[in-house]
Formats: C-alpha cells, structure tokens, sequence
C-alpha cells in the first residue's frame, strides 16, 4: 500500500514540474520577444534619423550647388560689364538663401484669403480689356491662349466658379509641359502686377511688409517652398525644397512699388495697417491642422479646399506646374 502511495505522489511531482517548466519557457520566449520588439523599434528611430540626417544633406547639397552657381553669373556678369543698374531693381531680400531665414523672419503667401496670392478674388482687366476675376483666372487664359484653345479660353472666363475655371483648365488641348515652362513665370508675374496696378488697397498691403521675406507656401516646387502652410515643415526654411520663384516675383515688386509709393493720407495708411495686422494673425502664417479641427472643423484661411491634379492650380496654396 505505501509503494501505491509513493508511486502516486512521484507521478503528482511529476505532473507538477512538468507544467512549471513550460511556463518558465514561456515566460523566457516572452522575454526574448519583447527584447527582440525593442531593437526593431530602436532600429526604426535609428533610421527615421538617419533619413531625415540624409535628407537635410540632400537640401544642403543642393543649395550648395545653387549658391555656386549664383556666383559664378555674378562673376560673369561682371567680367562683361553688364552689372549696369541692375542690382537697384532687385530686391536684396529675394537673394537669401533659405538657411538664412529665421522663424519670424518671413510670411506664408497662398490661398483663398491671402489678396497677395494668384487664388485670390479681385476682379482685373488686362492689355485687351478682358475682365478675369482673378490672377490666376488670368493666368489659366493665358494658359489656355498659348495653345491656342479657344473654348477653354471661353470657359475660363465664364465660369461660375473657380472650381469650374480648373477643371476648364484641366481639359486644355494641346497642352505642352516643356513649352509652358519657358513661359509661365511671365504670366505668373503679369496676373499679379495687373491686380497691384488696379486694386490699391492691395498694393499697400505689399508695401507695408517691407523687406519681411515672402515665401509660397504651396507644395509646387517652382513657385513655392514645397510644403503647404498645414505641414509643419512650412515653418522651418530648413526643410523646403522648392525655388519659391513666386515668393521672389513678389519681393521684386514690391522692391519696385517701394521706390515710388506714397500715402493719400493718414486714413489709408491706418486702414492698410490694420489689414497687414490681420494677415499675419490670421493668413500669413503656419495653419495648424489641429486647431483647425478644434474651431468648427473647417478649412483655415489661407488653405485651398481642395487639391489638384498634374495640371493642378492654386494661387499659393496646393498647385503643381500648370499653375500660378
């Protein structure tokens, strides 16, 4: 009877150990696991580093490049005596190199609110006394005109909207990508003179930021930075990528409209400053997404409603190279 017992209570132990050891296991494999968990997720780090690291080189590298470059025109320049007075119709501001700017040391153009941008809605005549309701209506015809589409002329200039004026541009025949390049910066450039010549309140708007930088925030990589103004790299210089061409037309201007600008009186001045202290409040600045949402969940000033296709346009705010 005793053996019986002894042998039961060996196969219990037995039993007992057994799981015991499973679970030991278990808890080891556990462990190893989340060892093995952690690496990958420092390896992760590590690479998002190493990515951004690369890509701020890239931009360095490529701001190198231009820099060079811009010295060696410079050079030519003066070598062949063509310098004349040049330099007095360029504005100084416009030459800086991105890495050059601080926070603070600039304003974010674009969109549906902002009158400097080509989106905005300012009715303007041009040299054929055609009306268009804005610059970049004016821009969109000229578009259309280059290739010399008539019906998308026709549509563009009847649209009830600005949505029906894109999608008029959209459907251009015979557009050429290579050829609107050589092109499209003048008609960029001459929407806007047309609307500074023909609305003053929006002329001493440009006037009053000085010699502040101007940049695009749209993520054309001609004439803007890269980013829209809702991505926090629309805040930090370090990271666009774009020639922010359109910012520099800007500069220009109103490096012009300086020179020879003059008050009606003290009324139009205060008027025009308290419109200036509304745009950077409200428009010439970072839109942050979250707020955004926080404040009835609608689009920012500032931030198109909507985005673009490869013919895209956006006065400032998400366009591709169709536009501005």
């Amino acid at each position: 009877m005793q053996s019986v017992q002894s042998s039961t209570t060996a196969a219990v132990t037995v039993a007992a150990t057994v799981p015991l050891s499973i679970q030991n296991e278990i808890l080891w494999i556990k462990q190893d696991a989340l060892q093995v968990r952690n690496a990958v997720i420092l390896l992760e780090q590590e690479k998002d580093s190493l990515r951004k690291a690369i890509r701020k080189l890239k931009l360095e590298n490529g701001r190198l490049k231009t820099k060079v470059k811009t010295l060696n025109e410079k050079v030519a320049k003066i070598s062949n005596e063509e310098m004349d007075d040049e330099e007095g119709k360029v504005a100084p501001e416009a030459e800086l190199d991105f890495d050059e700017l601080n926070r603070g040391d600039f304003y974010l153009l674009g969109g549906i609110h902002d009158p400097i941008s080509l989106r905005f809605e300012a009715a303007i005549r041009d040299q054929n006394a055609v009306e268009h309701k804005s610059a970049e209506r004016y821009y969109w015809y000229k578009m259309a005109e280059c290739f010399g589409d008539e019906e998308a002329m026709k549509n563009i200039l009847n649209a009830q909207n600005v949505q029906q004026a894109e999608e008029a541009m959209k459907n251009i025949k015979g557009f050429d990508v290579a050829e609107w390049d050589k092109v499209k910066l003048k008609h960029w450039e001459d929407g806007q003179r047309l609307k500074l010549e023909q609305v003053r309140w929006i002329e001493n708007l440009l006037v009053l930021t000085k010699t502040t930088y101007l940049a695009i925030a749209s993520e054309d990589k001609f004439f803007g930075t890269g980013w829209r103004k809702n991505r926090d790299e629309a805040n930090k210089p370090i990271f666009w990528d774009g020639k922010n061409e359109g910012g520099k037309v800007m500069m220009h201007i109103r490096h012009e409209l300086k020179a020879k600008h003059s008050w009606t009186g003290p009324q139009e001045e205060e008027e025009s400053n308290t419109k200036l202290r509304e745009m950077m409040r409200n428009v010439w600045r970072r839109i942050d997404p979250s707020k955004r949402a926080m404040f009835g969940g609608g689009r920012s000033a500032g931030v198109p409603s909507h985005g673009g296709g490869a013919r895209g346009g956006r006065g400032g705010g998400n366009f591709h190279y169709r536009n501005h």
